[in-house]
């Protein structure tokens, strides 16, 4: 016997639209949503038919607290009033029957709806809530503001949404919810742990995100499945959900059903219209609409109300016989037996289905005796033995099945700004752990405007070009917000008074646990006694190369991080390859420095050099290690990957590991034995440590990409600049100053740096007699080549090549140029970026790697196509020509330098993995 479920699941969410000042545009988009999609439904689920687990409704947390608001709830009785007054007015301009029909229609419609609200102490919940009692329905919810969660930074952030819509779903039905509408339907792997933490068993993803599901589940999408951490996901059944959906093919296209586009605001002359609108004069949707959807046309006949009401019941006919035919097709299926579940936003029906709610109704009544409902609670509970279990990779049920719909060009610049209040959040609830009443209530309010301004309906909006200036605006709003609690709350400057307006001016979940922020890490630090929360750790850092050597950017990071985990109070010794001329050991600015000469120091061949090296550096690391006792291991690169393994089995030391750049990256890609060698044993190093460094987001996906390493072992902590070394020394004027507006920049002649591009733009910027040099500093092999081409191009005026530079020249044309460019094809960070911008000047750099993380475009700095020569020449021009901006740029980048990018704070970064080290190598102790 051929059997078959079917399940309806609504998903009721719009943006939190609560204004403390009243005639808001968007206030409207709630009333719209109360008087034609939800009171709608409750007539239909309040018939005189005995109904029992008919429909799944999601409320997220801004309707719930919406409907539950006094304020708006007096606000929407009057709309409902002034309605039915201009309805009044309709019916003296009626001129035919089908006229005075509709609008008679109409007015008892709206009065129904205002007694149902009246009933409802104003309050429709408690009608939601009453059938949720009585198992007619099951409710559920979703994240607090409906943030997009695979695109949340943070696990603590996730969390926060989940905990925060769970509690105020008890607080209005009572209960926990079992399920959890996911914001978009979008799943990603790591969500589901958290909902399952939190107690939520299902929610719903698209068709297509378990059919590529792997393995490929027995029942295909027939079937829910368990994720590997226990959450069980429902697929939509994209064939039933398209006939109501689809634009083209669905019911709610017919021709006899209401036309939404056609509202009587903007049909009837202003002076008769002016009441009903909004009061600046703005014609907006009345919500009474007279015309049905006829045709293509502009022309619309009038709306018949019987011709639609004949066509919802044939439409529930062919749905319910759709359903039939599913069942007919796949009912053979067991165990568990073949599930069809249709998700829908909720206010589809009514709200842009006028007749859908009733189609809803007519569909469980005619229903009832042809086909089973269940809902996936019933269903879970019956069959929750039988379902496989599945990986499921990152979808939404948005454009393509995939999230651009919530990042692209139209909105990216939300994440920057999301990702930063998370760091925010955690920084401050870390700083602010035993708060007074007051500092906890700003603590909750940055976190109350945090989850305002990462609701995914601002991208939503922004994608589809609707109400953009709002979304713009209240994104800009809740973020401003933000900041100026959090600087008032770390300057000291708390006052009731003022948290108390925040509070009041958009009143969302009274209810906060900001404590969600404040990660395991953070407690264990604040559990340890006073001299261990000052943690002056041994450290051992290992790099090939340290100054004098200085043959890439490593050098400097080295020296520059080892002085400033010496000034945070740790001994710091290095162990780095021997230089002619200079000690073996030597005290440098309070850093231990040991220089190792290699066993074969001559060797041609790169990898014996590098194997003697690591050979004698743990020969010597032992003997050291009897005198001094270390408390971890820091390696620098894969150079000294061996020597750290040694080290860190035969002392039994924790092992960090920076990664400053990778083989396959360099080369975009494995292409020789040599550099299959280098990036294995990369590979090698990464797999060792306890933790891994990398300087920028985009190193992140590089080494998760090509080493496959969990991404809770990788943490991002960008390089730093120390502002002070970049200054000119006194009395040092050896550069020319000329006339041409001259761009700087410093890197090793070699391919991915980019340099062919200057020369190529150039070429361009002479052509157009444009006054414009380009100034390079650096040895490498390229160089003569460059050199060699510039002169047979005729370019020896406008780009020179220098050569090696020292210090001191370096710093001098920083300050005597007018703007830096760093044009790298690949640049895991970019550290002259980052002095570029420290010397005060405006930089460009292309939009790739670490670069990209650093500079914002037209923000701190501007951004050039990777190799390509005119994106290069428009964005001197831009500088050239724009003197003003050219200094705002410069200013901002100073600004972020000293910020973010100073060694003191990219210290305190590292003594937290450091810490995080220990930590873990005392739990695998106990």
């Amino acid at each position: 016997m051929k059997e078959g479920y079917y399940s309806l699941v609504l998903h009721a969410h719009l943006p939190y639209v609560r204004h403390k000042e009243e005639g808001r545009l968007e206030e409207r988009w709630l009333f719209e949503a109360i008087t034609e999609s939800y009171i709608p439904l409750l007539w239909e689920l309040n018939n005189d038919i005995p109904l029992k687990d008919v429909l799944t409704i999601s409320f997220s947390p801004p309707v719930l607290e919406m409907l539950a608001d006094r304020t708006i709830q007096e606000r929407y009785l009057d709309y409902i009033i002034k309605t039915e007054e201009l309805l009044n007015k309709e019916m003296k301009l009626a001129e035919t029957k089908e006229e005075e029909d509709l609008v008679t229609f109409y007015i008892n419609r709206y009065q129904k709806i205002k007694n149902t609200f009246v009933d409802y102490n104003k309050n429709i919940l408690l009608g939601f809530r009453e059938l949720f009692e009585k198992r007619v329905i099951t409710c559920i919810t979703s994240a607090a503001t409906h943030a997009f969660l695979p695109y949340l930074k943070t696990k603590s952030a996730i969390r926060s949404q989940v905990v925060e819509a769970i509690r105020c779903f008890e607080q209005h039905f009572g209960v926990k919810p079992r399920g959890f509408w996911l914001p978009e339907c979008a799943i990603a792997p790591g969500v589901d742990r958290i909902l399952v933490e939190e107690g939520i068993a299902y929610t719903f993803v698209d068709e297509h995100a378990v059919l590529n599901a792997e393995p490929s589940p027995s029942k295909g999408s027939g079937a829910p499945v368990y994720s590997p951490h226990g959450l069980i996901l429902f697929p939509r059944h994209t064939t039933l959900s398209s006939k109501v959906w689809s634009s083209t093919l669905g019911y709610p296209g017919d021709v006899d059903y209401r036309e939404f586009y056609r509202d009587i605001a903007y049909e009837r002359d202003w002076d008769y219209i002016k009441p009903y609108v909004h009061e600046d004069g703005i014609r907006i949707d009345t919500g009474i609409k007279h015309k049905r959807i006829t045709g293509v046309g502009e022309e619309k006949a009038i709306y018949v109300r019987e011709w639609a009401e004949g066509k919802i019941h044939a439409h529930a006919d062919h749905f319910i016989h759709s359903i039939e035919n599913e069942i007919n097709d796949s009912g053979e299926q067991c165990y568990p037996p073949y599930l069809m579940v249709t998700p829908f936003d909720a206010e589809l029906f009514g709200h842009w289905w006028f007749e859908g709610p009733e189609w809803i109704g007519q569909v469980i009544k005619k229903g009832q005796e042809r086909i089973q409902f269940v809902t996936p609670e019933t269903y879970i509970d019956r069959h929750y033995k039988d379902f496989d279990t599945a990986h499921i990779s990152f979808s939404t049920w948005g454009r393509e099945g995939y999230g651009d719909v919530w990042i692209n060009e139209k909105n990216q610049y939300l994440y920057r700004h999301h990702h930063r209040m998370e760091t925010d959040l955690a920084t401050v609830v870390a700083l602010f752990s035993n708060p007074t009443d007051v500092e906890k209530r700003y603590l909750k309010q940055m976190v109350r405007e945090w989850m305002l301004a990462v609701s995914s309906d601002w991208a939503f909006i922004m994608d589809g070009q609707s109400a953009v200036q709002y979304a713009h605006e209240r994104f800009a709003t809740h973020l401003s917000r933000f900041d100026v609690t959090k600087e008032k709350l770390l300057n000291g400057f708390v006052q009731e008074e003022w948290i108390m307006k925040m509070e009041q001016s958009y009143p969302f979940l009274q209810e906060i646990d900001e404590k969600i922020f404040f990660s395991p890490h953070d407690a264990y630090i604040q559990t340890q006694d006073k001299v261990h929360v000052e943690r002056k750790r041994c450290i051992l850092m290992l790099s090939w190369e340290f100054p004098p050597m200085m043959v890439g950017g490593l050098s400097r990071h080295v020296f520059d991080l080892s002085r400033a985990m010496v000034n945070e109070g740790h001994e710091v010794h290095v162990v780095t390859s021997h230089v002619a001329g200079y000690p073996n050991y030597e005290m440098n600015q309070g850093v231990h420095v040991h220089r190792i000469k290699g066993l074969q120091p001559e060797a041609d061949n790169f990898f014996d050099w590098v194997g003697s090296l690591n050979i004698e550096m743990t020969r010597y690391i032992k003997k050291l290690a009897r005198k001094k006792q270390f408390d971890i291991i820091h390696a620098h690169d894969w150079l000294v990957g061996v020597t750290a393994g040694a080290i860190k089995r035969s002392l039994q030391l924790p092992l960090l590991a920076t990664i400053h750049a990778t083989e396959h990256g360099r080369n975009n890609g494995i292409h020789s034995e040599l550099q299959y060698e280098i990036n294995q044993k990369e590979w090698e190093l990464s797999y060792e440590a306890d933790r891994v460094i990398v300087c920028s987001d985009y190193m992140k996906e590089e080494l998760l990409k090509i080493f496959s390493l969990p991404e809770e072992k990788l943490s991002v902590i960008p390089n730093g600049v120390d502002i002070d070394l970049l200054r000119p020394y006194t009395g040092s004027a050896t550069i020319e100053k000329r006339n041409e507006f001259t761009l700087f920049s410093v890197g090793r002649m070699v391919k991915e740096k980019g340099y062919q591009t200057v020369i190529d733009a150039a070429a361009v910027l002479k052509e157009r007699n444009e006054k414009i040099r380009f100034v390079i500093a650096g040895k490498g092999p390229m160089l003569h080549a460059y050199q060699q081409q510039v002169f047979e191009r005729q370019l020896d005026s406008h780009v020179t090549f220098l050569g090696f530079v020292s210090d001191e020249e370096r710093n001098e044309w920083f300050s005597r140029c007018d703007a830096t460019i760093f044009p790298s094809y690949y640049e895991p960070f970019g550290i002259v970026a980052l002095e570029g911008l420290a010397a005060g000047k405006a930089t460009i750099v292309s939009d790739t790697g670490g670069l990209a993380g650093i500079i914002r475009h037209e923000e701190n700095g501007l951004k050039m196509i990777p190799g390509d020569v005119q994106s290069l020449a428009t964005q001197v021009l831009y500088l050239y020509n724009h003197p003003i901006t050219r200094e705002a740029l410069a200013t901002q980048g100073l600004r972020d330098v000293k910020s973010q990018f100073n060694w003191e704070t990219i210290a305190k970064q590292t003594e937290e993995e450091i810490e995080k080290c220990l930590v873990g190598e005392l739990e695998l102790t106990i």
